[in-house]
């Protein structure tokens, strides 16, 4: 009976080691949580990854709004990127050019694999490139040992002209 209930026993701490450590299916949603590495996606990518502007006219040297249903998002990744330190949540921002006077508006993740819209609302150089910063402390906001931030570079491409 003893020898049973030990192998029942290991084929069950066996099943929740291998189930535990598979964690949860790619793309479901699994909250952020602290010390953990992140990778962002601007329009589900990281790499080419580009912006649709409208800006009516000549774009050279101006700002216009975001083409609507773009979208940000945050990806667990197993090492590099991003590192949320003691925090359990991502901002996100089209990183400033230089000179600009307000702050940028930011989107706030909580769980991975949940996409956010892009709010129409937020100003970017019709053309060009910049970067989105993907980071557990908010804009500017003073942070703890360990967070480290992560950048997607963007190609801005202007629909309008």
């Amino acid at each position: 009976m003893v020898r049973i209930m030990r192998r029942t026993f290991a084929a069950v701490a066996m099943a929740i080691a291998v189930f535990g450590l598979a964690g949860l299916p790619a793309g479901a949603l699994q909250p952020i949580g602290p010390h953990q590495h992140f990778g962002g996606r601007v329009n589900g990518t990281r790499t080419s990854a580009v912006v649709h502007t409208v800006c009516a006219g000549p774009s050279a040297g101006r700002t216009g709004p975001v083409a609507g249903g773009q979208t940000l998002s945050v990806v667990r990744a197993p090492r590099g990127h991003g590192n949320t330190g003691l925090f359990s949540q991502i901002y996100a921002w089209f990183v400033p050019q230089s000179g600009a006077t307000t702050a940028p508006t930011q989107l706030k993740f909580t769980s991975y694999n949940a996409p956010q819209t892009i709010p129409t609302s937020v100003k970017v150089p019709c053309d060009g490139t910049g970067k989105v910063e993907f980071s557990s402390c908010p804009y500017l906001a003073p942070c703890a040992y360990g967070w480290v931030p992560d950048y997607v570079t963007v190609q801005f491409v202007n629909i309008a002209t």
